[in-house]
């Protein structure tokens, strides 16, 4: 029998199985303890990720939600500036439309103001008017005939206007200054002041051109811009209003103002070889104002042959003779001018030659010409006959604000005294004179015709006084009216002038638009009459019957009865168009 049991046997097997079976529960415990840790992680996983998933979506909700409140924030106050915009814009078309009402309302009472100062005139039948008329020059003459004796006291104490003119850069502002420097009105100190300020900007010869061209653009530039009045006094005594224009093209309006208030022109040309040539061009300033000096009414011109030291001339008298020939010559045919009022002579504004002391023996000048200097022929210039005793016109050239209100203005006729009451028109204001100055500022009781003066008036009626227009006698006022009929010379335009044709006029100191409402005829050059063929259109160098239509109501007369406001200039753009004379002012 072998040593070992059959019990032996049967309990290692047992025993084996029991083992198997602790290491297969082990075994599963861990299987599913791993299973366990591994839903467990899952869940977590879940969890987690389904939290980021939430915070993530709330997230995205926040950033809808904020973007949703900006843009609905934004359209809110899109709506809102809308609506302040809207109620802004109506408010302005309110006040706009109150405005216009007020405007309307303004206009209205004007009109009625106007009607009622005017009634008198309105009302008047062609026969009326013609004896009004008649009337009026019956009065005056009487007047006249009144303060006789008050004429011949103020023959020849009134001062004498003269304008300075020309082409760009022939030398009007430094001949105009150097004479005010030679003649004391400009002392040392001023003048070395002026060379200093002028060196600084252009150059040291312009420092007399720097005396009267006062305004910075104007020394920056070198040229005048607008005219400039000083006050000297000659060698005999005679006052002198020395005015001093500009000569650019660009600024034309001004020398048209300035002609306008002149009795006589020194037209300033430079000999400079090139520059006087230019001068009598086309679109020349020399030959542009000489017209305008002419229709101005100036009868007495001297030319100052300027630069005759400039080292292409060298004094040379072939070139004076060249220059004075040509001019004269388009003065006198082209122009009007009569020859015996007409006075040559070299000059060198940069020098002083022959401005203010005649040349020196043994001048190059001296060996070929022996007369007066430019001081000296404006001494000889008869004063023009002033019409002290007519019933007063003085026709405004400008207005300024210093301890009072002031207008600038020049005494055509009669006289302006101290506290008496004048209409301004053409609005037909009452108007009282408070204080008089003339040109240097020195208090007078009384203006005459021929007087350049500063007349303080009413603060009332200071804004409303503009250029052009015209202090008048409060019995007898200037004629006003917005239509005329004038004779006039067509020297220039791009066409013809015909029905339509648009431009600006000037009288005297008044510039307004205007248009050419018909072609009443033109003269036939043979007979000096209208040609009875007709003709609705005009061409350079044709004279013609025109009436105008100006956009506003101005102060004018025929030439016959008041010469200073029935001269017209017509100008179109840079051009000077026509110039004449009115023949009949149209009334509504």
């Amino acid at each position: 029998m072998s040593k070992y049991s059959l019990s032996s046997f049967k309990g290692a097997p047992l025993q084996q199985n029991r083992q198997q079976a602790i290491v297969i529960q082990m075994e599963t415990e861990e299987t599913k303890k791993a299973k366990l840790e591994e839903e467990n992680k899952k869940k977590q996983e879940a969890e987690l990720n389904a939290k980021l998933e939430e915070e993530n979506k709330k997230k995205q909700e926040a950033a809808l939600n904020a973007k949703l409140e900006a843009e609905n924030k934004k359209k809110q106050e899109a709506e809102l500036n809308a609506k302040l915009e809207a109620e802004n814009n109506a408010g302005q078309q309110d006040e706009e439309n109150r405005q216009q009402e007020g405007k309307k309302r303004l206009e209205e009472e004007a009109k009625k103001v106007k009607q009622t100062k005017k009634s008198k005139r309105n009302i008047e039948t062609k026969e009326q008017r013609q004896k009004r008329l008649e009337q009026w020059i019956t009065d005056e003459e009487t007047q006249r005939e009144k303060m006789k004796d008050e004429l011949k006291a103020t023959k020849d104490a009134k001062p004498l206007s003269v304008i300075f003119t020309g082409h760009v850069d022939h030398g009007k502002s430094s001949m105009s200054g150097h004479i005010l420097c030679n003649l004391g009105v400009i002392d040392d100190r001023q003048m070395q002041k002026l060379k200093q300020e002028a060196s600084k900007a252009v150059g040291e010869s312009w420092a007399y051109a720097f005396a009267l061209d006062a305004c910075q653009e104007e020394r920056e530039k070198g040229k005048t811009v607008s005219s400039a009045r000083a006050t000297f006094q000659t060698p005999s005594g005679r006052r002198v209003v020395l005015l001093d224009s500009p000569g650019h093209k660009g600024f034309i309006s001004s020398m048209i103002e300035s002609a306008a208030q002149a009795d006589v022109a020194v037209l300033v040309v430079s000999a400079r070889k090139g520059e006087f040539e230019a001068g009598l061009e086309k679109s020349g300033q020399t030959a542009e104002h000489a017209l305008i000096l002419y229709i101005s009414g100036i009868k007495n011109l001297i030319v100052a042959v300027n630069k005759m030291d400039d080292p292409t001339v060298q004094n040379d008298f072939g070139r004076f003779e060249q220059i004075r020939l040509a001019l004269t010559t388009y003065l006198t045919k082209t122009v009007g001018f009569n020859d015996k009022n007409i006075s040559f002579l070299p000059t060198s504004a940069l020098v002083g030659d022959n401005l203010t002391t005649r040349v020196a023996p043994g001048h190059k000048l001296a060996s070929w010409y022996n007369g007066p200097c430019l001081v000296e022929l404006i001494d000889e210039i008869k004063i023009p006959k002033r019409d002290v005793g007519g019933f007063t016109r003085a026709c405004v050239s400008g207005k300024y604000r210093d301890n009072g209100y002031f207008v600038v203005a020049k005494v055509e006729k009669g006289q302006i005294k101290k506290g008496d009451n004048y209409l301004m028109t053409p609005q037909f204001e009452e108007c009282q004179v408070i204080a008089i100055e003339d040109e240097v500022g020195n208090q007078i009781e009384r203006a005459y015709a021929g007087e350049n003066c500063r007349i303080q008036i009413e603060e009332k009626i200071f804004s409303g006084v503009n250029d052009g227009q015209v202090m008048c006698d409060r019995t007898h006022p200037c004629e006003v009216s917005n239509k005329f009929v004038a004779k006039m010379l067509i020297v220039d335009c791009e066409n013809v002038v015909s029905n339509g044709y648009s431009a600006i006029a000037h009288i005297n100191t008044t510039t307004t638009p205007c248009k050419v409402t018909q072609v009443v005829g033109v003269f036939d050059p043979k007979t000096g009459k209208i040609d009875p063929k007709g003709s609705n259109f005009v061409k350079p160098g044709q004279n013609a019957l025109i009436e105008f239509e100006c956009e506003n109501e101005i102060c004018i007369n025929k030439f016959a009865l008041e010469n200073f406001i029935g001269r017209v200039l017509l100008r179109h753009e840079s051009m000077t168009v026509g110039v004449g004379s009115v023949v009949k002012v149209c009334y509504e």
